[in-house]
């Protein structure tokens, strides 16, 4: 097999591939065989129809899906060859002109990803979380357990931090009531309204009864579409101040939470869990802040459109299927154009990794594959299962070494770069996130 490549454009190749004929010639007559044994024809016993009676009916045909089968089969070859970093193939074809009378040669037009120049990155500043989970964060989090199990009970009181106030209220917005008909109601917690600073001073102090007509700053996050980011009037009710009765941290709340071993082992268990959660937010801090100094360095390397094509429909597909509830019909997808600005840093931090990966010829660690498949083990009920799973699936270990070859990478940046260490709180460190 002869193969040339002539480059036409920066990231487009014209590659001509040269099959030799005793090899179609080969294929086409097996072909024919096996077709001779199953032709059934008036006037001969099945598998006696002479050959080129055969090749006169069929030989055509036969020749037509020899040719396509040997330009797929040969393509990936000729692109090994030729040590192509191929994005995508957007025509292929027999040749318009032979070479010679008794090869078979065809054209495939490819898209290839950009030669990466050396990536240079010791003077790129990062900051680097350093956080560490405390006695106060594993009481944080069970007195957040403690909530959740807990119980509401209306108090002839003011509201106080804690209480949970239960609210009526009228909006008007551009002269139009909101709602129309009724009432919104809400039951938000004094000390956990960080967004909404306006009502959270409105509530704190208030009693069961009161009214207050006021302007307020509704945040933009807010549920009603109407109402978000604006400042508005409202006619606001107090309908009940409630107080939390809290169970007791005891074995047997432990123990509704599936846990054995009583408090002790519940203390270990939350912080464990706190662990993981700081280091995957650290984790991803700095892969946030290293790709964007990368995304921003080489942000006008050039990328081949048809992998940016690729993966825009692909992230449009997972979001039709994240938005198709079991056993109804699957929605319109937004229009994929919306997806190629993230298709886009998708494959150029993916082709920049991978390029890191191969300059400074880093190779997956499989201490650090065992480490991180046990890590994402320990979340179900029965590690050792999951493992199981794992090991065998080939797609999900491939999942699994591309994220801790990604880490090795983040490290070996890490090392170079110009890093700030910056001291944090668990609860700053994840309210930053």
């Amino acid at each position: 097999m002869q193969v040339s490549v002539e480059k036409t454009s920066d990231l487009e190749r014209r590659m001509t591939v040269q099959v030799p004929s005793e090899k179609i010639e080969s294929k086409i007559s097996g072909r024919l065989s096996e077709l001779r044994k199953q032709v059934r024809l008036k006037g001969f016993r099945p598998g006696k129809v002479p050959m080129n009676v055969i090749a006169q009916r069929y030989g055509a045909q036969v020749r037509e899906e020899i040719l396509q089968e040997t330009m797929q089969q040969t393509l990936q070859e000729a692109i090994g060859q030729e040590s192509l970093r191929v994005a995508g193939v957007t025509k292929i074809e027999p040749s318009a002109t032979e070479k010679t009378e008794a090869d078979f040669e065809y054209v495939a037009h490819l898209e290839v990803f950009p030669d990466v120049p050396e990536l240079e990155f010791s003077d790129l500043k990062i900051d680097r979380p350093i956080c560490e989970v405390t006695e106060d964060d594993v009481d944080d989090m069970i007195r957040t357990l403690q909530e959740q199990r807990g119980e509401w009970n209306e108090v002839d009181r003011k509201a106080a931090v804690g209480d949970r106030v239960r609210v009526a209220y009228v909006a008007t917005v551009d002269g139009e009531r909101i709602p129309d008909v009724g009432q919104h109601e809400i039951a938000p917690v004094i000390g956990k309204l960080e967004s909404f600073p306006d009502l959270e001073k409105i509530l704190k102090g208030s009693k069961a009864g009161d009214s207050v007509s006021k302007k307020i700053n509704f945040p933009e996050s807010y549920r009603t579409k109407q109402l978000a980011g604006k400042k508005v009037p409202v006619e606001i009710e107090i309908k009940a101040v409630e107080e939390a009765k809290l169970p007791e941290v005891t074995d047997e709340f432990a123990a509704e939470f599936g846990i054995e071993g009583g408090v002790e082992q519940l203390r270990s268990d939350v912080r464990k869990n706190l662990d993981r959660e700081m280091r995957n937010t650290v984790t991803q801090r700095v892969k946030d802040a290293v790709t964007s100094g990368l995304l921003e360095r080489f942000g006008d390397l050039p990328l081949p459109k048809s992998s940016i094509e690729q993966e825009a429909r692909q992230m449009q597909a997972q979001l039709q299927q994240q938005m198709t509830q079991p056993g109804a019909d699957a929605p319109p997808p937004p229009p994929v154009s919306q997806f190629m600005e993230g298709a886009e840093k998708r494959i150029r931090l993916g082709l920049l990794m991978g390029e890191l990966a191969k300059q400074n010829k880093i190779e997956i660690d499989p201490d650090r594959v065992q480490a991180k498949l046990e890590e994402f083990a320990q979340t179900y009920e029965q590690p050792e299962e999951m493992i199981k799973m794992y090991r065998s699936d080939a797609r999900a270990m491939e999942q699994i070494e591309n994220i801790v070859l990604e880490e090795q990478v983040l490290d070996l940046v890490l090392d170079r770069a110009n890093v700030t260490e910056k001291k944090l709180k668990f609860k700053e460190l994840m309210e930053s996130a």
